[in-house]
């Protein structure tokens, strides 16, 4: 017996069919109308609209090169208002330097002095006619800050005689002021320095010595304008202390008053000696250092009545001088200072400023060396003791005055075209940003209306899927 096959499938009616093909319809409406609520665009890949995907690409790549070029470009702004500022320094310094070469040709220095108080001479005396002056006497002369000196050996306050090279035993000779010469001993070789200079306290009560050792420097002086002065090669070997405006001359008793006061004019530049109206001997210091004048051994200074100090005298060229130097070292540093982003147009660097996204149109920004060797100003030299130097100076801080402003105008003339062209590229970048938008930007009221319409409609066909699948149950269950 042959049994009949039974076909257990429920076809699928049309109105489910329909629906089933709506919702998928709607959801692809939804997912492309969320992309494009995510993007704010309607056009997001080439198979939505190929002629406008492709526009904006090319619209939206140009945008973005002009934005790359412009990010070079402001680098290069930066740059050349760097260069701006430092060069308006360097004005200021030049305008400094000016005034104090022109302080100094008005201005002039105040001599410092002693005169022999005791004795009348003639050029033609003997020194051994004179009393209490024999050969062998010796007098020190020593120019400069009679009140302080400083040395040029870094130490602390821990720093022992040892340190120094100092051996047990050795003597140093110092006068402060008036006072007689003192003999310092190094008693131990692991004496302090302050423990060495005390002794003049301790044992010579001298009471306006000081000495103290800051910075790495030791500093020894007077607090009463006295003068302090060394005796002895060894102080400038052990301890550092500069004696080249400390010199010693060994009288003989047959020159004459005139030869006295040459050898006494040749111990230092700027030193002069010679007889006043009242037949005594001056010695002067025509830069207006400090003169101080003592008897190492003898009388000689003594019975002349020149022996002490003067610091009435004023250097004004030499302040004038080592001022305008300080103001050259200030530009060398602040050019070297001028690099941004490593170049330095200061220097003499160079930088390249490109002007499109295929680097076809460029222009070169040269830079220029303004140190002063480079701008030819002269360093100040033998304190500006010579006119002739000061007026060079002034005439050549007007030179690189000139330069300056040459080359800051050229500076100013790049900056301001190449803050044009990124304020032309800026405005070309956002047209084509702004085309890219326009060409398949997306209303996002729309979208989103269109997205609510199509939740709506989604909701209805799951009804009516829902409607139709319960009706066909019910017909099926009469089975």
């Amino acid at each position: 017996m042959k049994t009949m096959p039974y076909n257990l499938s429920v076809p699928m009616s049309k109105a489910i069919s329909t629906s089933l093909t709506q919702s998928k319809s709607l959801s692809a409406a939804r997912e492309k109308n969320t992309v494009a609520l995510s993007t704010g665009k309607k056009v997001n890949e080439s198979y939505d609209n190929s002629i406008l995907y492709f526009k904006d690409m090319r619209l939206s790549e140009r945008a973005q090169g002009l934005t790359d070029v412009m990010d070079g470009l402001s680098n290069i702004i930066s740059t050349l208002k760097s260069t701006s500022d430092s060069i308006d320094a360097i004005n200021d310094f030049l305008a400094q330097a000016k005034a104090a070469a022109n302080s100094a040709l008005d201005g002039r220095n105040y001599m410092s002095s002693l005169t022999g108080k005791n004795l009348v001479v003639k050029d033609s005396t003997k020194l051994s006619d004179l009393p209490d002056v024999k050969t062998g006497d010796e007098i020190i002369v020593r120019t400069g800050d009679a009140d302080k000196m400083e040395s040029e050996i870094l130490m602390t306050k821990e720093t022992t005689l040892k340190d120094l090279g100092v051996a047990k035993g050795e003597e140093y000779r110092i006068k402060v002021g008036d006072n007689d010469w003192a003999v310092l001993k190094a008693v131990d070789e692991d004496m302090t320095v302050t423990d060495f200079f005390g002794q003049i306290k301790e044992q010579f009560g001298v009471d306006t010595f000081t000495y103290e050792i800051l910075d790495g420097k030791l500093t020894i002086g007077t607090t009463d304008r006295s003068a302090v002065i060394l005796d002895g090669d060894a102080w400038s070997d052990k301890f550092g202390f500069d004696l080249s405006t400390t010199h010693k001359i060994e009288i003989d008793g047959d020159w004459t008053v005139q030869y006295f006061s040459r050898v006494l004019s040749d111990l230092d530049d700027g030193l002069s000696a010679a007889l006043d109206t009242t037949g005594r001997l001056k010695v002067s210091m025509i830069y207006g250092e400090d003169l101080a004048i003592a008897d190492a051994a003898g009388k000689t200074a003594k019975s002349f009545g020149f022996a002490g100090v003067d610091d009435g005298g004023s250097h004004t060229l030499k302040s004038y001088a080592d001022q305008y130097n300080e103001l050259l070292r200030q530009i060398d540093s602040l050019v070297k200072d001028g690099a941004y982003n490593g170049l330095n147009l200061l220097e003499g660097d160079s930088i390249s400023a490109i002007f499109d996204e295929k680097g076809s149109m460029m222009r070169t920004v040269k830079g220029e060396k303004l140190d002063s060797e480079s701008l030819g100003l002269p360093t100040a030299t033998d304190d500006w003791n010579s006119r002739e130097d000061i007026q060079n100076a002034f005439d050549a801080v007007q030179q690189a005055v000139y330069k300056l402003n040459k080359t800051a105008a050229r500076f100013d003339r790049a900056l301001a075209m190449v803050q044009s062209r990124e304020s032309y590229l800026d405005a070309l970048s956002d047209t084509c940003q702004t085309g890219a938008e326009t060409l398949t930007g997306a209303d996002l009221n729309e979208v989103s209306a269109q997205i609510l319409a199509i939740q709506t409609q989604n909701e209805l066909v799951n009804q009516v899927i829902s409607i139709t699948l319960e009706a066909e149950s019910s017909v099926l269950s009469l089975f």
